[in-house]
């Protein structure tokens, strides 16, 4: 779908409602000086030179909303989020991340440009890639509010806040206790229904008592959703097309390339193995097995006391423990054993030419000794089975992910000056396990060549038992990430002009990072991780910077802050970052607002130490040397060379041995320029255009890059027989090298190098209208969209830039539009919500398919008629709307995009909260 400028009016027009997020429209009526995340200057204004979206957590919870990321999910700033749906097939360590303004590039999608901080202060980086804060280490039941600055803010935060701030704000000195259960059920069959419950407590006042301790415990079960048990999900056969959404490895299996139809053994087995296009062998459709919402439980806690040290000041000690745990499954492993003639399973009539491994394989526990002293073997005849394990179940992995702060900190005032100072130290560590159908490769060939396992249909008691004793569950990956911290803030007015105080601020920040990865040595017996055992690898920076903030009030109503970012990386030099504010607010109905700043990100330590692993590219592709389109192309080398999934290596620099890192940092320029507009007194209209330049782009090359220009990319090519001239054992892990017709593709190599830019800008637009707060209640309606009108990359530096805009690219797509819209009522008793999420259609993976618009509404309604009860009744998705159709395949889950729509479908929802 186009978007129009007379269908964006419509849409702007529909309904005035904002989630709570406000605009912060009381230009003039904060009582207390409070400091806005983007400035560290404590100001009486909320409105700053730069826009803050701000959105309450008390609200979120009558809308349904029971975690940080659905949350964020709502945001029309944010592009795209590593959601929790992603753990399924993928090495994440079930993550959840959200990539503001999609600067994570459809290239590499991920969240390393935007800053998540937690009361200003920053949390470690989830381990497995050090790209952005885990989503779920966020203790919501214990956070006051959330700040969202949609605008850099490198010169005040850090360097790598190019995209964005997003300022988690805890409860302070809370008194009395708050508890609250709830359950989300979804209205069709099957899973991913939701418990959660919380407890926030809090005894003692600063002012009267000396001191306040707070403690926070949140606990939430979601279940799993099969992918099967949704329409839209349960197959990857869209539009008739069997072979491009199937793989042709399949269970029953095939002989050397020649399915079971064609070998006389046990047939398809729908509606896992159906027919492929022609009819003519079995293809399995995969997408039935995996997880559409993988099993989660989430809990964190917060324990914070703070006491009052004299008039002045008050010091605080906080500890925040978060743990998430993500059991996900997907279809059983795809594998190649050799089977020989003398198998009981081997099939009938298929002892000749066609069917058998040319040569056989040596019997190496038969050797003959020749006359001249010489060893050689006998060769044993056979084929090569390939099938999927279906027998040994679906392949189950575990993430638990914990993530630890604790941290001193001091607040106070001296003489006129405002100080923060803190010291602490954070750690995020995720163990990835496997729990069924991984299994030990080696036992599984030994099996299917001793005529125990049958590739071919049902396994005898003796195979049952074989498969069971090959099951492998134990820790595979562990990732560890520890960032140790002090920082001090000063402000306050440093002269009085006759327009207003100039105002100051300036601070130091000292951090020590170090990462680590380690790959167990139980790794080497699954093939179908692809990690190798040898990989572990670790790394350490010094991180010093000294920053400061002017605010000068040049005239009445003319604001300019000027602040710069100074920093020293022990392994990158020192960067200089700036940053111009400028605000103006001619009448007190209107404010312009505008800013430019410079931004830069740092390789994170994964990038640059990540260990070289194997993992099968998103889509599948032809062998570039072979002419797939031959119609007399043996099935030897067509089953191998053509429409195949291809390994692809990626790693970091270190990862690879290479005593220099080559990784250059991502630099950014970034402008904002915006009004807010009060026409009446009940009325807040805001926009902001934004424009975003990143240099240097951290990622692998797309894979979509190496197969469209084959010859560019030879290099990047490594074929079987080159590698097994220098790593035999690995190339002997490989199924594609086990086919000796001709030389196939090992893997295409990846690592994380500096690509190109990245340049997009847009336009945020809100709209509030408060109306009423008489005996027919009070009413809130508003609207928050975001409108890009230009996103291009480079996949290489100097390269054609590439429009990413309404169109998937690469991994993902760039949304043109994409608005959160409520209308809200309230009486003494009553609140009721009602929400529109919106995000525009796209040209799909596939060009000749269109992704339509995504539209769901939701309904909640609270009543509080008794003092300290809260009972919310919530409605997700009323309509009950599907996900469009896509045929994306850069996700396991297939029809439909799993990073940007709800599975679930209509959802109900009950919350029972009380106060005392």
């Amino acid at each position: 779908m186009t978007i129009r400028p007379t269908r964006l009016a419509t849409q702007l027009g529909i309904a005035f409602g904002s989630l709570v997020l406000m605009q912060g429209a009381a230009l003039a009526q904060t009582l207390e000086r409070v400091e806005i995340t983007g400035s560290s200057i404590r100001r009486v204004d909320a409105e700053t030179a730069q826009p803050v979206t701000i959105i309450k957590t008390e609200d979120l919870a009558k809308q349904g909303v029971t975690t940080i990321e659905q949350a964020l999910g709502r945001l029309s700033s944010a592009q795209s989020s590593f959601a929790t749906s992603n753990a399924v097939g993928g090495t994440t360590g079930g993550k959840s991340e959200v990539d503001m303004r999609g600067l994570g590039g459809p290239t590499n999608a991920n969240a390393n440009k935007t800053l998540v901080l937690l009361n200003g202060r920053r949390i470690a980086n989830h381990p497995f890639d050090s790209a952005a804060v885990d989503l779920h280490a966020i203790p919501l039941a214990a956070v006051e509010r959330i700040e969202v600055l949609r605008d850099g803010a490198s010169a005040v935060y850090g360097t790598d806040a190019i995209g964005g701030v997003i300022n988690f704000i805890l409860k302070r000195n809370f008194v009395g206790g708050d508890v609250s259960v709830e359950i989300q059920q979804p209205q069709a069959d099957g899973g991913g229904s939701t418990r959660r419950a919380s407890i926030v407590g809090g005894f003692g006042t600063l002012s009267g008592n000396g001191f306040n301790v707070i403690g926070s415990l949140d606990i939430r079960k979601q279940r799993v959703l099969l992918a099967a048990d949704r329409k839209f999900s349960q197959t990857g056969i869209i539009g008739g097309d069997v072979n491009s959404g199937t793989s042709g490895t399949s269970f029953p299996g095939d002989l050397n390339g020649f399915e079971p139809t064609i070998t006389g053994t046990t047939a398809c087995d729908p509606p896992n193995s159906v027919l492929n296009n022609a009819g003519t062998g079995c293809r399995y459709d995969f997408s039935r097995s995996v997880d559409a919402l993988p099993e989660n439980e989430q809990l964190t806690g917060l324990l914070r006391g703070t006491i009052a040290v004299g008039s002045d000041a008050k010091l605080g000690v906080e500890f925040l423990s978060a743990r998430n745990e993500i059991t996900a499954q997907v279809a059983p492993a795809p594998t190649s054993s050799f089977i020989p003639t003398t198998s009981p399973f081997f099939p009938a009539g298929a002892n000749n030419a066609t069917f058998l491994t040319a040569g056989g394989i040596n019997d190496i526990n038969n050797p003959i000794t020749n006359p001249d002293g010489s060893i050689t073997f006998p060769k044993i005849p056979g084929g090569s089975a390939n099938w999927r394990q279906v027998p040994a179940g679906k392949r189950t992995s575990g993430n638990v992910t914990t993530t630890d702060r604790f941290l001193v900190d001091l607040d106070g005032t001296f003489s006129s000056w405002d100080y923060k100072t803190a010291i602490g130290t954070s750690t995020s560590k995720s163990t990835e396990s496997v729990k069924l159908g991984y299994v030990d490769d080696s036992k599984i060939a030994q099996g299917v060549f001793d005529g125990i396992i049958n590739p071919f249909g049902a396994q005898t008691d003796a195979g049952t038992a074989a498969i069971a004793a090959a099951q492998v569950s134990a820790p595979v990956m562990i990732g560890k990430s520890t960032t140790n911290f002090a920082d001090l803030r000063v402000s306050g007015d440093l002269a009085q002009l006759p327009a207003g105080a100039v105002s100051v601020a300036f601070g130091v920040e000292v951090r020590h990072e170090k990462s680590s990865f380690e790959a167990t040595d139980i790794t080497a017996q699954l093939g179908s991780l692809g990690i190798d055992p040898e990989s572990d690898t670790a790394g350490s920076r010094n991180s010093k910077a000294v920053f400061a903030e002017l605010n000068i009030p040049a005239t009445k109503g003319l604001d300019f802050t000027v602040a710069a970012r100074y920093d020293r990386y022990s392994d990158f030099g020192s960067t200089f970052n700036p940053k111009l504010g400028l605000r103006f607010q001619p009448a007190k109905e209107f404010l312009i607002r505008g800013s430019v700043n410079k931004g830069f990100r740092a390789p994170t330590l994964y990038e640059i130490y990540q260990p070289a692993s194997l993992t099968f590219t998103s889509d599948a592709y032809d062998d570039p040397t072979i002419d797939c389109a031959d119609p007399t192309l043996s099935v030897q080398i067509s089953g191998t060379a053509c429409a195949q999934q291809v390994l692809q290596r990626q790693s970091g620099p270190a990862g690879l041995g290479n005593p220099v890192n080559s990784l250059k940092p991502e630099k950014s320029t970034t402008w904002s320029l915006g009004a807010v507009l009060d026409p009446a007194p009940s009325v807040t209209l805001s926009a902001d255009l934004w424009s975003i330049k990143v240099k240097n782009l951290i990622s692998p090359a797309p894979e979509q890059a190496v197969f469209g220009n084959p010859a560019k990319y030879a290099s990047r090519y490594v074929r079987c027989n080159e590698l097994r001239a220098t790593n035999a054992t690995l190339a002997d892990t490989i199924d594609s090298c086990q086919n000796t017709a001709y030389n196939p593709i090992a893997y295409i190599d990846v690592p994380n190098e500096n690509l190109g830019e990245l340049k997009t800008s847009g336009i945020d637009l809100s709209a509030m209208w408060r109306l009423g707060s008489g005996d027919m209640g009070k009413f809130t309606t508003g609207i928050e969209g975001t409108y890009v009108y230009s996103y291009k990359y480079q996949r290489e530096v100097g390269g054609e830039f590439i429009n990413a805009l309404g169109r998937y690219s690469d991994n993902a797509p760039i949304f043109k539009w994409q608005h959160v819209l409520t209308l809200n009522w309230s009486t003494q008793n009553w609140s009721v919500t009602g929400g529109q999420r919106f995000k525009s259609g796209y040209t799909d993976q596939d060009p000749v398919n269109r992704v339509e618009s995504y539209t769901t509404y939701d309904l909640g309604a609270t009543w509080t008629g008794i003092k300290g009860l809260s009972v919310t009744g919530t409605i997700l998705n009323v309509l009950d709307q599907d996900p469009p159709v896509t045929n994306q395949v850069t996700t396991f889950q297939r029809g439909y995009d799993p990073r940007f729509t709800d599975p679930l479908g209509r959802t109900f929802g009950l919350r029972i909260g009380y106060k005392f």
